[in-house]
């Protein structure tokens, strides 16, 4: 986790993740917090914790991908190439796709998976309460709430906010 982000920073963070197009006023109108307050923020990401913001193109449902482990990335054409790893021992762990399986390459481990599943969430930022802005150690407690998700540090945290703000589970 990152040890120097602030709470007001973890929840730009959190929405960042979930939509990065988000104009600075809709993050601000989100977390009722200054415009300037959230550029400044957004600026001290930009420098300090996000490498770069991609688009997410919607898997096609059963696709099928290869992976495998090869010596080397040589030979593979970059449309075949969805990511990969350098592992210690110097092989690669490439995850490609179908068309991959025509080229010749020589791999010394392979495996083909019929689903993909990126997990934007267990990006490594402290997540914290709002109701009592302690850090989330444990799996969160949610609530939607105007559009807005709602993320808690356990039930009872959860239900004084309900109760707190005349809110229905």
């Amino acid at each position: 986790m990152h040890n120097n982000i602030s709470y007001n920073e973890s929840r730009v963070l959190r929405i960042l993740l979930e939509d990065s197009s988000l104009p600075i006023s809709e993050i601000s109108s989100r977390l009722t917090l200054n415009r300037n307050t959230v550029s400044n923020i957004i600026r001290k990401l930009n420098n300090n914790y996000i490498e770069r913001y991609t688009v997410q193109i919607k898997e096609p449902e059963n696709s099928l991908y290869i992976i495998a482990e090869i010596e080397s990335l040589d030979g593979l054409d970059n449309h075949e190439i969805i990511e990969y790893y350098k592992l210690t021992n110097g092989n690669y762990l490439a995850v490609m796709n179908r068309d991959a399986l025509s080229s010749n390459i020589k791999y010394k481990n392979i495996n083909i998976a019929y689903n993909r599943v990126l997990n934007s969430t267990a990006e490594k930022i402290d997540l914290y309460c709002d109701y009592c802005n302690g850090i989330i150690t444990g799996k969160p407690q949610t609530i939607e709430m105007n559009s807005r998700k709602m993320y808690f540090c356990c039930e009872t945290c959860k239900s004084e906010y309900l109760e707190k703000n005349n809110a229905i589970k």
